[in-house]
């Protein structure tokens, strides 16, 4: 089975595509797959047939929607002692999730809320993020949220991030398309954000497509192709951190496999054209 590499690239693993994947021979512009490991842990009979028979194929990285390492309840050990067991029975070295929260007292919120940048934060994390961490026996790998509000008095992103992986040897999932969105609705520089993250522990990028809605104002929808000026934009991220596994979002709207992987080539192509030595655009081009 090939492994994942710098300059491997991947999607996520989608319902809708599970058959063809299972009935089909091993695709070789699919490097890897990526899936929600909530969406699995507990499932048995077929289903769970096939995700076994599309592991002998492809390397899987687990993506979680539901740690919340960053709400003010305990942490759920059994749920992450389940997602250690997942890691291990299919052999995935890489388990992300988001640096946000999403429970409160009355349980999960189904969204992912940002985080307070605040200093006084960071131990707080840190020690969750460890604990995490001893449980699954690997490096957490934290993602960058889009988010549509903030709390004032914050740290600059990037500098938080910084801070808290130094201190907890975790992992960063960057995913490119929340830096576009949060620059244009937050009105700052990607590109300040994203010379402030060490290089040596992004782990892999994600890149997606948004909406821009009447007010001129950014979703993050996991729903369209991806746009161009976030294209730019993981050309400047590969110049300033290096090739790194690429995963291309599509979580609605889902067209064909085939159309999927064919974006995902284009993009792919294109982003390592520039690593060739292709002209960039502008730093003033890539932000509101």
């Amino acid at each position: 089975m090939r492994s994942i590499i710098n300059t491997s690239k991947g999607i996520g693993l989608r319902a809708e595509h599970i058959d063809e994947l299972c009935t089909s021979s091993k695709h070789k512009d699919i490097d890897f797959l990526e899936l929600a490991p909530e969406n699995w842990m507990s499932i048995g009979g077929q289903r769970r047939e096939s995700l076994k028979q599309i592991a002998e194929h492809y390397p899987l990285i687990a993506h979680g929607l539901t740690l919340s390492i960053g709400d003010g309840q305990p942490l759920n050990i059994e749920f992450i002692q389940q997602v250690a067991r997942f890691l291990n029975e299919f052999d995935i070295d890489m388990y992300s999730d988001h640096l946000s929260m999403s429970r409160d007292k009355q349980g999960y919120l189904y969204d992912l809320l940002p985080i307070p940048r605040r200093k006084e934060n960071i131990s707080y994390l840190v020690d969750r993020i460890q604990c995490v961490q001893d449980i699954i026996q690997r490096p957490l790998i934290l993602e960058n949220i889009s988010y549509y509000h903030d709390y004032g008095d914050e740290m600059p992103e990037g500098d938080f991030f910084s801070e808290i992986i130094n201190r907890s040897d975790c992992k960063l999932l960057l995913d490119i398309n929340n830096i576009y969105v949060n620059s244009h609705n937050q009105s700052y520089c990607p590109y300040e954000m994203l010379r402030a993250l060490p290089s040596d522990s992004i782990a892999y990028y994600h890149i997606a497509g948004h909406l821009k809605d009447d007010n001129n104002f950014l979703l993050d929808t996991h729903g369209k192709s991806v746009q161009e000026e976030v294209v730019e934009l993981a050309k400047y991220t590969f110049e300033v951190h290096g090739c790194k596994p690429l995963l291309l979002e599509r979580d609605n709207n889902l067209p064909p496999l085939n159309e999927l992987i064919e974006e995902l080539c284009t993009i792919h192509g294109n982003i390592l054209n520039q690593q060739h030595g292709l002209n960039k655009t502008s730093e003033g081009d890539y932000y509101a």
